[in-house]
Order: C-alpha cells, then sequence, then structure tokens
C-alpha cells in the first residue's frame, strides 16, 4: 500500500510544488494542477463525447434488438455483440477509459496531502526527520498511536499534515532557519476564506466553518451529477430512464462529502475545482461538439467514404472485364 501511495503522490506532488514554488500559493497551484490534467484528459473527453453521439445512433438498432429476441437473452446478447462489433463500439468508446484514467489522478492527488513537507515543499533529510522527531512528541500523534493499539502506521503516514496543522507546538531547535520560515510562509497561505486546509472536518466537532468544504463538494458534484443526467437523457433516453442513473446522480455526491470527511480540507478542494473544471468543460464541448453536429459530420464522413468504396470495387470490376474481353 505504502508503494502505490508512492507512486500514485510523487508526480502529483512534485507537480503541485513546482506551481507553488512560481505562485507561492497553494489554491492557486492545486487550481493550475487540476487545469493541467483536464487539458491532459482533454483528448479521452473528446472521445468520450464522440462515444456518446455513436451510442445515440444506435439507439433504434438496440431497441429493434430488443424488440425482437425479447425473452431470449442468448439470443439478444449475440445481436448486441455483432452490432457492437459492427460499429466498433466498446465499453471503453463510452467513457470507462476516461474513468480508469482519473482514478490514479484522484489517488495521487488526495496522497499528496499528507506528504506536503517532502513533496511540495522539497523538505529533505535531517531537517524532514528533525521536524518528524518533533511532530513525535506532539499529543495529537500519541492519540493516533494509542487509537490504533500502538501501531504507529497510520501516525506516521499522517506525520507531515500533523506538523503542519501543528506547527507552532513543535520544537523546532534543529531545523534550519530558512526551512523554519518557508513552512511558516506556506502554513500562512494553507487557507481558503479563513479555513485551515491542513484540517480535517469532522462531525464530532460540531457545527464548523470547515463543514462549508464538504457542503461546496456535495453541490458541485450534484451539479455535474444533474447536468450528466439530462444530457443523458437528450442523447440516450432508454438510459436515462434506468434507475440506476437516477441514483448515481445523488450517489456520487454522497460520497464526495464522505471522503470530504475523511481527508484533509485541501483534498475537499480539489474535488471542487475538478467538479468545476469538468462542468465548464462539458458546457463547451456539448457546444463544440454537439451531438446533432458529430452526428450530421459522421454520416456525411460514412457516406463519403461509401462512395469512395464503391467506385473503387466500380472500377476494379471494369480493369476485370476489360482484362476479360481482351
Amino acid at each position: 500500500m505504502d508503494f502505490i501511495r508512492e507512486v500514485f503522490s510523487i508526480p502529483f506532488g512534485y507537480l503541485i510544488g513546482f506551481f507553488y514554488e512560481l505562485s507561492d500559493n497553494y489554491i492557486l497551484s492545486l487550481l493550475l494542477m487540476t487545469l493541467c490534467v483536464k487539458l491532459v484528459l482533454l483528448p479521452s473527453s473528446i472521445k468520450q463525447q464522440k462515444g456518446m453521439v455513436k451510442t445515440q445512433r444506435m439507439q433504434p438498432k438496440i431497441k429493434r434488438i430488443r424488440e425482437k429476441y425479447a425473452g431470449n437473452q442468448q439470443k439478444m446478447n449475440e445481436a448486441m455483440n455483432e452490432l457492437y462489433a459492427k460499429e466498433g463500439y466498446s465499453s471503453m468508446t463510452g467513457g470507462c477509459s476516461g474513468l480508469l484514467i482519473q482514478f490514479p489522478i484522484m489517488m495521487g492527488v488526495y496522497f499528496v496531502n499528507y506528504k506536503i513537507l517532502s513533496y511540495v515543499l522539497n523538505i529533505k533529510d535531517a531537517a524532514l526527520e528533525a521536524i518528524k522527531v518533533a511532530a513525535r512528541k506532539l499529543p495529537e500523534y500519541q492519540a493516533l498511536v494509542e487509537a490504533a493499539k500502538g501501531n504507529t502506521k497510520n501516525a506516521e503516514y499522517r506525520i507531515e499534515l500533523l506538523a503542519i496543522e501543528h506547527f507552532e507546538k513543535l520544537d523546532l531547535s534543529g531545523v534550519p532557519a530558512e526551512v523554519v520560515s518557508k513552512i511558516d510562509n506556506f502554513i500562512d497561505n494553507f487557507t481558503l476564506f479563513g479555513v485551515d486546509l491542513s484540517r480535517t472536518p469532522s462531525t464530532d466537532m460540531g457545527w464548523d466553518l470547515l463543514w462549508l468544504i464538504p457542503i461546496l463538494t456535495g453541490v458541485t458534484s450534484l451539479m455535474m451529477g444533474v447536468y450528466t443526467w439530462l444530457r443523458q437523457k437528450k442523447t440516450n433516453p432508454e438510459m436515462a430512464k434506468n434507475p440506476s442513473m437516477g441514483c448515481m446522480s445523488l450517489m456520487t455526491p454522497a460520497m464526495s462529502i464522505y471522503f470530504s470527511f475523511l481527508f484533509p480540507a485541501s483534498v475537499g478542494v480539489y474535488i471542487i475545482l475538478s467538479s468545476l473544471f469538468s462542468f465548464i468543460q462539458m458546457l463547451i464541448m456539448n457546444k463544440v461538439f454537439s451531438p446533432k453536429k458529430v452526428l450530421a459530420k459522421t454520416m456525411v464522413e460514412e457516406t463519403i467514404n461509401r462512395r469512395a468504396r464503391e467506385k473503387i470495387f466500380k472500377n476494379v470490376a471494369e480493369t476485370l472485364n476489360e482484362d476479360d474481353n481482351n
């Protein structure tokens, strides 16, 4: 598990660290990193949009197959597979590939928030170890160890975040002054509207301004879910009627809120930024690659290709006839 965390954390940690060196602002660094991720995933998103159009075009054929083989699941599956093969359609075309790509990105951003000193601030060796030694003396560290019945693994994983959250309590006599100054400057900027992003929201604390982060993650995720469902209703009415679509529109925001109470508030900020960027991207792509435009272009291209093939076959046939006559 530690290896997986490291693999996911390192690239995104250094990317956020690079932007932090340029901007000296963690939120701006997170925003720029999210924008970069969205740009890298743009080809996959365009492919997914076009895949939705292909799905829309296939709906009448799928409906006829279901009506023809109603009551015979095996024949229906065989006919569906033949249709998918003929149309060049797969679940990856439908958008699963985008989800598979986003998963390690999401995990990387989650994990890097526990390694801010190492990856974002690039603090290494003796200075980092001195900070960890000081953090191990914190009551909060001891509480984590006691909660785990003496197992220090979870406490050690959270130790950098604990050090940031309780930095003013640490004995930093063995840490170089420039490193202390660097961390102090980071902590001053590690807030959003006065909310300390190193803290983890908790229902045990009663109402707290920190709760705004989970609430906003739920609102932005719900906004994405509702828009996706409405778009699906237009492009694929049969799928939109599926109760699972409505459940997903509610489950995704619920899961976002749940995760926001498990991870530091900075993770919630990433979820909010990612959802907002995704929503804006969907609006733009639905305008630029609207189903009607893509479908019309696809039909024109297929007509041109079909006529080109017919012309080739006709030329070949004429050539063969001339050879036979000679």
